[in-house]
C-alpha cells in the first residue's frame, strides 16, 4: 500500500464516526510524518478525503469496500487507496494497528471504525489472534490512559500523585 493511499485511508477513517478528533488529528500527523508526507501533501489529501465524503457522499466503509473491487479502482483515481492482498504481512498488521490506535484515539472504538477494520482484517486473511491482541493492547492503553487522567484530577498531593502516576 502506497504511503499516500495509506494516509487517504487513515484521514477518511477517522471521519467515519461524523467528526475529526483532535488526539485522532495528531496521531495522524505524527503516522504521515513516519511516513515521509510533507505537511503540503498531508492537507493536499485532508481536502480530497473531505471532498470524496461530501462530495461523493462516501464513508470510509463505502471506500474500502470500493476498493476491494478491481473494477472500480482503475476508474476512480481519487478514490484509489492502494489494497493488495501481495502486501506483506508486516505492512498489512502495521495498517491495522494504526486504524485500532486512531480508532481509540477518541476514546471509542465505533461500529463504524470496527467495520472498516474487519473489513481489512477478512480481504487481507489477518489471523483473529493477531487482531485480537492488537484489539488488548489497545483497550489496555486506554484503560491506563484512562487512570492517568483519573489521577490527575482526583489525587491533589502532587508527590503522591507523582509516585502514582509513575506506578502507571
Amino acid at each position: 500500500m502506497y504511503s499516500e493511499g495509506q494516509a487517504k485511508l487513515y484521514y477518511m477513517y477517522m471521519m467515519v464516526d461524523g467528526e475529526v478528533s483532535s488526539p485522532e488529528e495528531k496521531n495522524f500527523h505524527e503516522i504521515c510524518q513516519k511516513l515521509n508526507i510533507s505537511k503540503s501533501n498531508q492537507e493536499n489529501i485532508i481536502a480530497k478525503c473531505k471532498s470524496i465524503n461530501s462530495d461523493r457522499n462516501m464513508d470510509c466503509v463505502q471506500l474500502v469496500k470500493r476498493n476491494l473491487e478491481d473494477d472500480y479502482m482503475l476508474s476512480f483515481e481519487d478514490v484509489y487507496i492502494g489494497l493488495y492482498k501481495s502486501d506483506s504481512d508486516s505492512e498489512k498488521a502495521a495498517v491495522l494497528w494504526n486504524l485500532i490506535n486512531l480508532g481509540y484515539a477518541d476514546r471509542c472504538f465505533s461500529t463504524k471504525e470496527r467495520e472498516v477494520v474487519d473489513l481489512l482484517r477478512e480481504y487481507w486473511e489477518i489471523k483473529d489472534s493477531l487482531y485480537k491482541e492488537m484489539i488488548d493492547v489497545a483497550e489496555t492503553i486506554l484503560a491506563l490512559e484512562k487512570h492517568k487522567s483519573w489521577l490527575n484530577t482526583n489525587i491533589t498531593d502532587f508527590y503522591t500523585r507523582q509516585n502514582k502516576l509513575d506506578d502507571v
